[in-house]
């Protein structure tokens, strides 16, 4: 519960608010500086040395196909002359087929290892990147892919709930919110259902709340 208050307390664009990801376990939100309008969240793990390992969550109107975007991406990278990318193919994720890249840089701490996986849906492109030390690689790695995995894009916020009963309770709950006068009541209904899907991971547990407190207390 602690970790869903201090969600809460942030202030972050929540543009694909129906796109969620589960972070590696016991990763910190990461309290970015100056980030890319895309961006809509980030974790942070603990490395080796002072370069933490990274993930985040972007989104980006797009016109084009999953392989002209990654297309688009790769030339883009390419123009700086210390990145090397590479194309590694077809990546499976929760909400269907999306494409994961590779890339090297240099930096103060040493060589950092990104990986970038793609899904374009609709109108509409999501990127998950990691960074990590080239050290660390592949102490993370496993973590990494199985967190791109788990990539959904959803038309809801009860549709990735797996028991049919569960999915069923929690969207007449989340549909009856702000109806009555009892808010606090209802907030802490919310929460508690909230806590009971953790499996659904952090980021998923912070947007439902943020639109849930927005729909309770007509904020």
């Amino acid at each position: 519960m602690q970790l869903i208050l201090l969600f809460l307390s942030l202030f972050l664009f929540a543009e694909a608010k129906h796109c969620t990801f589960i972070p590696p376990a016991g990763w910190e939100i990461a309290q970015m500086k100056n980030p890319s309008p895309h961006v809509q969240i980030g974790f942070l793990g603990k490395g080796s040395g002072e370069f933490r390992p990274s993930i985040n969550l972007a989104v980006e109107e797009v016109d084009v196909s999953l392989k002209e975007y990654v297309k688009a991406v790769k030339e883009l990278q390419l123009a700086e002359p210390t990145v090397k990318w590479r194309d590694l193919g077809k990546f499976q994720m929760k909400s269907g087929e999306g494409r994961i890249a590779e890339m090297t840089n240099t930096s103060p701490w040493g060589e950092i290892k990104i990986l970038q996986a793609f899904f374009v849906a609709g109108d509409q492109a999501y990127i998950l990147t990691a960074a990590i030390l080239k050290e660390d690689f592949l102490k993370f790695q496993n973590q990494i892919l199985k967190s791109f995995e788990s990539l959904t894009v959803a038309e809801n916020f009860w549709s990735p709930i797996a028991d049919p009963a569960k999915r069923a309770e929690f969207e007449a709950l989340f549909s009856s919110l702000g109806v009555t006068e009892e808010h606090d009541a209802e907030w802490e209904t919310l929460q508690r259902q909230v806590v009971s899907h953790s499996s659904l991971g952090p980021y998923w547990q912070f947007l439902v709340l943020q639109e849930g407190h927005a729909k309770i207390y007509n904020d």
